[in-house]
């Protein structure tokens, strides 16, 4: 009987916080957008106008990018552009590629779905398309990276420009916005500038 109790208790400690590690698996990642701004986000997606294609600065796992996809006209591009390098789970960041084109794969083999992998700075020198009509911004939160973001996206005539993490959380991305002239809609945290 006191083997089987042991044998029990090894069982017990090895399985201990597994319920936490498949709330992890199944918990939306740090830096992913909400339901309610995922709805937004198609929302503005199916208004958009012109021949532009859309550019998400900032990929992570692909959740906006699949949001976007559902919502768009299948003859519009999406670009989305991540160097990854950060990403919640500490993976590589050729991990970090691997997983987020696998996700996205169905997207970018049917649905016009380009993963650009470079920092974003190098996609904007060398940017040379048609205005987009939508610029989503979601990559490094500080106040300077944000206004880069969102100088970048005037610079080349974007008919839409959207922006997360507008919330106390990320006081760069606020003053950025707000110094663009702030939201003209705003659902929690994603901010639609124009």
């Amino acid at each position: 009987m006191k083997s089987a109790v042991r044998s029990f208790r090894r069982v017990a400690r090895r399985w201990a916080g597994t319920d936490k590690v498949i709330e992890m698996a199944f918990a939306p990642a740090t830096g992913q957008i909400s339901l309610s701004e995922a709805r937004f986000l198609g929302e503005l997606v199916r208004g958009l106008t012109g021949e532009g294609p859309i550019v998400e600065i900032g990929t992570l796992f692909g959740w906006s990018t699949r949001v976007m996809v559902l919502h768009k006209s299948p003859d519009r591009e999406l670009v989305t552009v991540d160097n990854f390098t950060w990403n919640p789970l500490g993976l590589s960041p050729d991990a970090h590629y691997r997983c987020t084109a696998k996700v996205l794969d169905d997207a970018i083999n049917h649905h016009r779905v380009r993963i650009v992998r470079q920092d974003k700075s190098l996609f904007y020198e060398s940017y040379s398309g048609l205005p987009p009509a939508l610029v989503f911004l979601d990559a490094i939160h500080t106040k300077d990276e944000t206004a880069a973001d969102i100088a970048w996206a005037k610079k080349v005539n974007a008919g839409c420009i959207c922006v997360h993490d507008y919330k106390s959380e990320f006081p760069g991305v606020v003053e950025a916005v707000d110094e663009a002239g702030g939201p003209v809609r705003l659902v929690e945290s994603l901010a639609q500038l124009h």
